[in-house]
């Protein structure tokens, strides 16, 4: 029996001793990632960054990727984006970052002119009718919706003009 208690002591201590190893690392680790995180925030700049640095650039080439690479997985997407495009192109004209204050009210004086149900109606119309846009070949431009048998919104079907 006493064999057995040694053993189990030596394996307990053993496995605190691991345990201590172990916290060492995670408390060295946060240390590390405290410090990367300390030196990018230096890099901020103090009065924030202009909206209007994304609306071109490598962030918006990256955007556009993207698009591209999901469209072909999901034809939708580009419909979206289409939707979306000139509600972010809005967006990153009229927000300002530069405290959150402005941020605040710029945000919410863009959301209240440019988010209306008429202004998205308008912006659904104009993507729809529009003749010259493309959806690609899964998808062409008279692309309105999809209606399942359910009668529930599930897709997208074609159909012409006149929604047949």
């Amino acid at each position: 029996s006493s064999g057995i208690n040694a053993e189990y002591g030596q394996k307990e201590e053993h496995r605190d001793r691991e345990l201590d190893n172990e916290i060492v690392m995670l408390v060295s680790r946060i240390e590390q990632r405290k410090e990367e995180i300390s030196q990018h925030q230096r890099q901020i700049p103090e009065n924030g960054i202009s909206a209007a640095c994304f609306s071109s650039g490598v962030v918006d080439q990256e955007y556009r990727v993207f698009i591209e690479e999901q469209a072909r997985v999901n034809p939708e997407m580009g419909i979206y984006s289409s939707l979306l495009d000139p509600l972010f192109l809005s967006f990153n004209s009229m927000v300002d970052n530069t405290s959150l204050d402005s941020f605040c009210r710029s945000a919410h004086r863009w959301f209240a002119e440019n988010c209306t149900l008429s202004k998205i109606r308008q912006l659904a119309t104009a993507l729809i009718t529009d003749p010259n846009l493309e959806f690609g070949p899964e998808l062409p431009a008279n692309t309105v919706g999809h209606i399942d048998n359910d009668g529930g919104d599930q897709g997208l079907y074609r159909t012409d003009r006149q929604g047949r």
